[in-house]
């Protein structure tokens, strides 16, 4: 009915317009919280642990997000440069080699990098240089690692935060059965027992995912770790390489000796 109708309606004062102008918006402001009482009806039955657990999916999310950001931007898991820069290296071109891996960001460049210049160099003991490649290598893995304990320590307490929701639940749904006696309604104990299992239902679902991302984020520090040893052991050993053709000689009764003493490096 247009509003200029009803204003000469002798039976509807001006008084009444504004709330008929108001009732579509709260119309509207309505339908938008029954939308949204869902989401409500689950905060408001799981109390603050659900809060809590929510707070700590973010958290999850947003450390897996960071670290997926720093694999991509390390080339983690990609090291198919070894080969190539060995190649290099046997042909005595030191300086190639590093000018190639110096620009790299990937831990197995610069742990690659740091064994090069050990070798380049004559003035430098070769324990002093594993020590440093080794310092280096661990210095890259604890950077690949760093944060990847709050998601190991999400995926563990996010259970048990949920388990401790279930059993106050449960403390209180009983407690209203003992305050009631024999005439609480079978509808209402049930309310009370699923709104108590929401919480251990959140809680694993929290956990679930975080465990998932934490197993393949380590998983994949362990297999750089791997290309790290081996990219390094490859360097190490290409002087030896080198050294044992020089040293055999077929039927003199010294090569025998000088292959044992090569293979006996080697295996030092």
């Amino acid at each position: 009915m247009p509003y200029a109708r009803i204003r000469k309606h002798p039976f509807c004062p001006a008084a009444i317009l504004p709330l008929l102008l108001i009732a579509p918006a709260q119309a509207s402001a309505a339908t938008a919280e029954a939308e949204l009482s869902p989401v409500a009806q689950l905060f408001d039955a799981g109390g603050p642990i659900i809060v809590i657990l929510a707070i700590l999916a973010l958290i999850a999310l947003g450390v897996s997000l960071v670290k997926f950001v720093q694999f991509a931007r390390l080339s983690v898991g990609r090291s198919g440069f070894v080969a190539d820069i060995v190649s290099i290296i046997r042909q005595g071109k030191h300086a190639d080699a590093l000018a190639d891996l110096e620009p790299r960001k990937s831990p197995v460049a610069k742990v690659m990098a740091a064994a090069v210049r050990g070798n380049a160099n004559p003035d430098m003991n070769d324990t002093v240089v594993r020590e440093e490649t080794t310092r280096i290598a661990q210095a890259q893995l604890d950077g690949l690692e760093r944060g990847l304990a709050v998601i190991s320590l999400i995926a563990t307490i996010a259970p048990l935060l949920g388990l401790l929701g279930t059993v106050l639940g449960m403390i209180e749904a009983f407690q209203q059965m003992e305050t009631v006696g024999d005439s609480i309604e079978p509808a209402v104990l049930a309310g009370g027992i699923w709104e108590a299992l929401l919480t251990t239902a959140a809680g694993l679902a929290v956990a679930i995912p975080a465990a998932v991302l934490f197993t393949w984020l380590q998983r994949s520090v362990d297999v750089e770790a791997q290309h790290m040893e081996d990219a390094a052991t490859q360097v190490f050993t290409i002087p030896l390489y080198e050294a044992a053709p020089q040293n055999v000689v077929t039927g003199s009764p010294n090569s025998a000796k000088s292959a044992d003493k090569v293979a006996a490096s080697a295996a030092a």
